[in-house]
Formats: structure tokens, C-alpha cells, sequence
């Protein structure tokens, strides 16, 4: 085995076996390409903050991974950079004409969000799910150009009723894509690379609504009435045209799963060597989805401990994900040039402490740690919001500090990817699981704890973050006892 600098010897120990993925043998661990052992987290050699590679990585494996980030990380950011888009390009359209076109004079417009938010819902479940049966390299690219071909037709409606049945199909498509993808990076990637992968792909949603308001207003100032078509409808057009060639760039890069893989780009030695990567991290192939794998799911502690965890979490984020900022600056007489430039600083925030985060967390497997600061930080930015007559500079400061209230969500789905690591089909369930109950609670909470009245000091809400965030410190201690106490029984098991 090639040594690098700083590289620990450690004891050779035995993987799962390799046979249980297709046409691979079962190898010990000193057989093995990677040559990992299974060991403790706590033994595991982990690159420093600045260092792309374990110093335990061989140069085979460091090829690897850099092919991997090249055929897995473009894709998934630009879908998801996408699909951001097109969640405000209806609001925008909104009020681009289609109110007018379409007569849209009641509450049309909150009946559309709901038909979007119950396909949303209901289908990141079963969808995430029905994705581990088939080859992820066509299931993610056919749905994500089904999604684009929906997103397409709403620009041909004519009445608000067709208009709800494609909403609901586009919240459908798109509404998986985020678990789904959380899911398949786990696939490929060691515990020790995957914050920073979860980390990169969830900062595309912040680029997405910091770079939405522009493609959309530009959109519409240079195309309304162009060939006859409205500007609001040339929005969805638009949508349609970033979606289709980041379609065939899925179908084209995505490797697949180790146990399913395509060869367009992998060699037979990329692929024994990924398995091999995933079996040192007890991380088991896709298997016949079954009632008895469900049932057992169910009865273990991982789904309702990381599901209720995911619930404060997802709640937790309140203060930068409604309107309090932009409202509180219009009341203070900012223009609308400076309330655009402003609010920019909220994703901003959201974006350098996701990747600073997820290098960390990789680094130092500092899970705990940064949950736990990242609650610290929001209690007090709503502490802050909540006595509101603070200097204005204050003010400014904890508006800002809560964006990295969403800056852990890679950090928690990357350890959701290690807990249920020993299934695959645990570890969908408990994903998409985690991501529903956030995406259930937001659509109809905010209506009681952050009401448009109360705008923009929302005293509710911001005393309802304190509140979650606490709850979330609680959780994330009882998550840490019964992961380390599963640990330890491993441990014993083994020994």
C-alpha cells in the first residue's frame, strides 16, 4: 500500500463481503484495492481542512474520486440550480401578467402553491424509493426531463385549472430530487468525503434564488411579446431551456451505483475499486424492496430519531426563509435597488458556511460540534430579532448570522447516509422521510407563527425558532447516545 504523509498504521480488519454486489468476490480487507479497515470513527485518518484527499487515499482511489465529482457533483448542482428556478418563476409570473391572462382574481394563486406543495409531499417517499430499483444514471435524468417537459406546457394554458394539474406534476418530479440525491451520494462516497459533496450540492439552491430574480427580469424586458408569446409565459420557456441540456448531461455522466454501474466512463477497476470503498464503509447494495425491510425500519430507532430531528431542523430556519428582512428595510425607506442588493446577503451567508462546514466536518468529524454551534448562533440572532429595539448595526447583524441557520442541513443527511449505512433501502426511507416531514410542516405552520401582520418583527416566529433550536440542541444529544451506543455494540460484535 503506498504511505503518505501523516498516514496512521492501522490493524487490518475484515469488510462486508464484496459478493453481494454483482460479480464481485468476497475479499478480506488486506485484499481489498482501498484497503480500508473497519474501525472507530474516531481512528480513521482524515485529510486536514485544506487537503482535497485522506492521506490514506492511493492514487487509483484519488482518480476516482475526481471522476466521480466530475460525472456525479455537475449534474446534481445544475438540476438543483434549476429546479429553484422554476419554484419562483410562477410567483413571478404572477405578476408578469398571468394574474390578468388568466383571471386570476381570488385565491388562485395560493390554491396553485398548495396543488404544487401536495405532489411535492406526497411523492418523495415513493419516488426516492422506486428510484433504488432502477438505474439511478436514467431514473434521475428521464425524471428530471419529464419535470422540464411539465414545466414546458405551462406555458400553453389557458385556464387555471390546467394550470393546477401540471403544477402538481412538476412539484411531483422535482420534489425528490433533493433526498434522492442525499441518498445517491451516499452511493459513492466515504463518510469522510460526503460533507462536503452534501455541502456543494445544497449551495445550489442559495446560487438558485440568489440568480433567479435576474435570469427571470431579464427574461421578461427581452422577450415579452416576442413571436406573440407573453413574457410571463416565455418564463416557463425558459425554465424548459435550462432544463433539457442538463437532462442529457445526466443521462450521459451519472456513473449509476456501484452494484448498477455504467461503464460509459467507469473501468472495471474504477468499479471493484468503488465497491471495495463501499464495503469498507459497511455500506450494502440495493436489495429487493420488501414489507419485512419496512417493518424492520420502522421498529429501529434510526427513522423516528432522525425524522424528528429533522423536523426542528427544517422548522429552525424561519428567520432568513421569510420575509422579515425585506419587509423591515422597505418600512426604513431603502430602495427597491437596495432592498434586492441587501437581502443577497442572507444566501451569501448561507453558501460560505455550508462549504466551510462541510471542510470541516469532513476534517475533523465535527458533526456535533457544528450542529450544536449553528443552534447556538441562530438562538441568538432570534433572541436578537425578538427584543428588536436593538442598535439598527445589531439589527443588520442578526438578520445576517441567521443564514447559516441552513448551512448543517449537508452535515445532518450525511450522517442520516452513516447511520443506516448497512441499508440501502433503510437509508432512502429515512431520507426522503426526513425531508418530507420538513417540506409537510412548512407548508401550513408559517401561516400561524410567521403571519404577514406581524411583519416584520414576527415576534411568534422569531421566539418559535428559539424554541425549535432548543428542542434541537435536546435532540441532537439523544441522536449522539444512540448512535454511539449502536457503535459500541458493533464494536463488541465484532470483537
Amino acid at each position: 500500500m503506498v504511505s503518505y504523509p501523516d498516514e496512521k498504521v492501522l490493524a487490518p480488519s475484515n469488510t462486508i463481503p464484496l459478493n453481494l454486489y454483482p460479480d464481485s468476490k468476497s475479499v478480506k480487507i488486506s485484499e481489498s484495492p482501498v484497503q480500508t479497515p473497519i474501525v472507530n470513527e474516531s481512528d480513521l485518518p482524515r485529510q486536514k481542512w485544506y487537503q482535497y484527499f485522506s492521506p490514506t487515499d492511493t492514487p487509483e482511489e484519488r482518480r476516482l474520486i475526481l471522476k466521480l465529482d466530475g460525472l456525479i457533483m455537475v449534474f446534481v448542482f445544475l438540476a438543483y440550480w434549476a429546479k429553484v428556478l422554476d419554484s419562483s418563476a410562477t410567483s413571478t409570473a404572477y405578476v408578469s401578467g398571468m394574474k390578468e391572462d388568466l383571471k386570476l382574481f381570488g385565491n388562485e394563486l395560493n390554491y396553485l402553491n398548495t396543488v404544487y406543495m401536495v405532489g411535492f409531499i406526497v411523492m418523495q417517499v415513493p419516488l426516492t424509493m422506486l428510484m433504488t430499483r432502477f438505474p439511478v444514471n436514467y431514473f434521475l435524468p428521464a425524471a428530471d426531463l419529464l419535470w422540464g417537459v411539465f414545466t414546458l406546457v405551462q406555458y400553453k394554458v389557458t385556464n387555471v385549472h390546467q394550470l393546477y394539474a401540471f403544477r402538481f406534476f412538476v412539484g411531483a418530479l422535482g420534489g425528490f430530487f433533493f433526498p434522492a440525491v442525499q441518498w445517491y451520494l451516499g452511493c459513492w462516497y466515504k463518510r469522510t468525503e460526503l460533507n462536503r459533496r452534501g455541502a456543494l450540492f445544497f449551495i445550489a439552491s442559495q446560487v438558485g434564488s440568489m440568480s433567479s430574480g435576474y435570469i427571470q427580469a431579464g427574461a421578461y424586458d427581452s422577450l415579452n411579446g416576442k413571436h406573440g408569446i407573453e413574457g410571463w409565459r416565455w418564463l416557463y420557456i425558459i425554465c424548459f431551456s435550462c432544463t433539457i441540456p442538463i437532462a442529457v448531461i445526466g443521462f450521459l455522466l451519472l456513473p449509476g451505483t456501484p452494484d448498477k454501474p455504467s461503464t460509459r466512463f467507469l473501468t472495471p477497476e474504477d468499479i471493484t475499486l468503488a465497491r471495495a470503498r463501499m464495503a469498507s464503509e459497511n455500506r450494502e447494495p440495493s436489495k429487493p424492496l420488501t414489507v419485512a425491510i419496512v417493518k424492520k425500519v420502522l421498529q429501529g430507532w434510526h427513522f423516528y430519531i432522525l425524522v424528528l430531528f429533522a423536523f426542528f431542523f427544517s422548522q429552525a430556519d424561519g428567520v432568513s426563509s421569510n420575509s422579515g428582512l425585506p419587509i423591515w428595510l422597505k418600512e426604513t425607506g431603502h430602495s427597491v435597488s437596495s432592498i434586492n442588493t441587501i437581502t443577497t446577503v442572507s444566501p451569501a451567508v448561507t453558501i460560505v458556511s455550508s462549504v466551510i462546514w462541510g471542510i470541516i466536518a469532513d476534517a475533523y468529524d465535527a458533526k456535533v460540534s457544528l450542529i450544536a454551534v449553528t443552534a447556538v448562533l441562530n438562538i441568538f440572532a432570534s433572541v436578537v430579532l425578538a427584543i428588536w429595539s436593538v442598535p439598527v448595526g445589531l439589527k443588520y447583524f442578526a438578520f445576517f448570522l441567521s443564514g447559516t441557520a441552513d448551512a448543517i442541513a449537508a452535515i445532518i443527511y450525511a450522517w442520516a447516509n452513516e447511520i443506516c449505512a448497512g441499508s440501502a433501502e433503510e437509508r432512502a426511507l429515512v431520507i426522503s422521510a426526513m425531508n418530507t416531514i420538513g417540506n409537510t410542516f412548512g407548508a401550513w405552520l408559517p401561516l400561524f407563527v410567521w403571519k404577514t401582520v406581524d411583519a416584520p418583527r414576527y415576534l411568534i416566529g422569531y421566539n418559535w425558532t428559539i424554541a425549535l433550536d432548543v428542542c434541537m440542541l435536546g435532540m441532537l444529544f439523544v441522536l449522539r447516545h444512540f448512535w454511539n451506543r449502536e457503535k459500541k455494540l458493533a464494536t463488541t460484535v465484532r470483537q
